[in-house]
């Protein structure tokens, strides 16, 4: 069992030493030549922007040509429309869902992240920094073992290290720091990319459909970039292949207030044991936890069973039953692990499916198309390295775009980069989630 421990931390610290030299050798290299529950996690708005359904008939009729049509408004498309349009280009962000709103739980960052958006925007990069939690602590413990209790608090060194400090942050606060700064009229929502023909005189027809009528159509742009996600359409019609269902996971934000109220009273020991500025992971019985405390208060917390049948359809508002479940689950945790349950909303809790993609050596082919972030190389997410790759995918394609402006060559170029750097991500990503999943199963002890 130690022996398993220690390999599971080797693989996670040894990619954080890879990923911190990998991008610069991206870019010295190309200089040189979840299905998911039906609820979606209720946020404070408050200050936040929103953007109402914003749509055309024709989205040709106010710019003719796009130069770059982005499929998707999730964190790597809002930093490619910043990139691009800083860069003069006229650009458009296609994004199926009918306006700009909460989503998701939160998302945990390494430092490669910070550095990738530097690269593209400074001033993007402020905006997200503003919103993060650095992370200063991590633990990793087991309810099964007591010998298993890795600990350090010397992330801040991070900065020093890696050039920017682990993060996390609530996910709607991330799109909200993406989107500052973005024009409204950049946007059309309630579109839902069906795919596209490549013309012989260069570009892209891209078809769509609106999502809240019936009403469908096209319109021309010189490059299709797909950052929609996992059921990326236009990733099926360029490779063909299906998201490969691993696990499922339920996961949420209990606010700081309900934490201190059920886990705080007049005993702040009971606070201070999910950590400040903390990550820690929790393995079980068959159970794994993860935890995220943030500066505000707020914990983020995840719960992965690994006997649960990821390809099983997930109950819709059925608030009990999962209320039962995470009862059950939790019984035998420590009171601060167990109040997390109890102090998070359950109209806040998502259940969904993780998935992942299989490994694609082609992306775009020989098209004025590619694909980025999870329509590129969905990964599992034992590593924590679906966002931050996702931003070092927008750091390389503006790389390229910049040498080679937006043609063909420049969209090669960028998947010559990327393709095997994901391509090994994707592998460690799976093999770390075999390790979780070796590590969270208990095994009885065979008599002596």
């Amino acid at each position: 069992m130690k022996k398993s421990i220690w390999c599971f931390l080797l693989v996670w610290i040894s990619f954080i030493v890879k990923l911190a030299i990998l991008s610069p050798f991206a870019s010295a290299f190309s200089l040189s030549s979840t299905l998911s529950r039906s609820k979606a996690s209720v946020v404070d708005t408050t200050n936040k922007p929103e953007i109402i359904n914003n749509t055309a008939e024709n989205l040709n009729d106010d710019v003719g040509i796009l130069d770059v049509a982005i499929v998707g408004a999730g964190p790597a498309g809002l930093v490619l429309a910043h990139a691009l349009l800083q860069r003069g280009y006229s650009v458009r962000v296609i994004e199926r869902r009918d306006a700009f709103r909460p989503v998701g739980a939160a998302v945990f960052m390494h430092p490669f992240a910070l550095n990738s958006l530097r690269s593209v925007s400074p001033e993007v990069e402020r905006n997200l920094k503003e919103a993060c939690t650095p992370i200063q602590i991590i633990s990793l413990t087991s309810l099964q073992n007591k010998n298993v209790n890795v600990f350090t608090d010397k992330l801040d060194d991070a900065t020093d290290v890696f050039g920017a400090p682990f993060i996390a942050i609530r996910f709607w606060d991330m799109l909200c720091a993406l989107r500052t700064g973005l024009p409204d009229e950049v946007f059309r929502f309630g579109h839902d990319i069906q795919g596209f023909e490549q013309l012989k005189d260069g570009g892209v027809n891209v078809n769509y459909k609106q999502t809240a009528k019936d009403g469908e159509g096209s319109f021309r742009a010189k490059l299709l970039i797909d950052a929609s996600g996992i059921r990326s359409k236009i990733r099926q019609q360029l490779v063909g292949d299906k998201p490969i269902p691993r696990l499922r996971a339920t996961y949420a934000v209990a606010s700081a207030n309900n934490v201190k109220s059920v886990l705080g009273g007049t005993d702040h020991l009971s606070i201070k044991k999910n950590g400040f500025r903390k990550l820690a992971f929790v393995l079980g019985d068959g159970v794994s936890v993860t935890t995220a405390s943030l500066a505000n208060g707020d914990v983020w917390w995840t719960q992965t069973r690994f006997t649960d049948d990821p390809t099983k359809a997930i109950p819709v508002g059925n608030d009990l039953t999962l209320q039962e479940q995470l009862n059950e689950r939790f019984a035998v945790w420590p009171s601060h692990v167990r109040g997390l349950v109890q102090a998070t909303e359950f109209h806040e809790i998502i259940e969904s499916t993780i998935a992942e993609l299989p490994v694609s050596w082609k992306w775009g082919q020989g098209y004025d198309v590619t694909l980025l972030g999870d329509a590129a190389h969905a990964q599992l997410p034992a590593l924590g390295l679906g966002v931050s790759t996702a931003f070092a995918d927008v750091d390389e394609l503006c790389r390229q775009i910049d040498k080679f402006g937006l043609t063909r060559k420049a969209l090669r170029w960028y998947e010559f980069v990327r393709i095997p750097q994901t391509a090994f991500l994707q592998l460690a990503s799976r093999m770390a989630y075999f390790i979780n999943l070796h590590l969270g199963t208990s095994r009885k002890k065979q008599p002596q």
